[in-house]
């Protein structure tokens, strides 16, 4: 579902309102099931893959009107190296959901990022490939 976040924290602590409506964050909004309890949010790009945001984890819906939805959890940063986990800081997003952007889709663009991703997955396994042997 599209939508429009506004993050209500940054690493952690409140920020003002004013502040918060400065930078919002536009996309689509997807919440997934992680684990057996807890649910995950997602904000994507039009694309389908690129994040937005960074993950919001262990997220509960506080409140949910005609206005939008308040979500919270955690946010959770990738890590800098390849091993442990990246920082993690308590936020809150609060998301108004709007129509599906008008986004034209061409036969040619999706063929084109279709073996783009191709070519990326057999340059991924051919580098993989020569370290196993050596």
């Amino acid at each position: 579902m599209y939508a429009t976040v506004f993050r209500c924290r940054r690493q952690g602590v409140l920020v003002e309102q004013a502040m918060s409506k400065a930078d919002p964050a536009r996309g689509d909004l997807r919440i997934r099931r992680h684990g057996f309890h807890h649910r995950i949010a997602l904000l994507l790009a039009p694309d389908g893959e690129t994040y937005k945001l960074p993950v919001l984890t262990k997220i509960r819906a506080l409140e949910m009107n005609d206005r939008g939805l308040l979500l919270s959890g955690y946010e959770v940063y990738p890590p800098r190296g390849s091993k442990g986990s990246g920082p993690v800081f308590p936020q809150t997003w609060w998301c108004m959901f709007r129509d599906a952007p008008n986004v034209p889709v061409s036969v040619e663009a999706a063929r084109s990022l279709a073996r783009s991703r191709e070519a990326s997955e057999i340059g991924r396994t051919m580098s993989a490939h020569d370290r196993r042997h050596r």
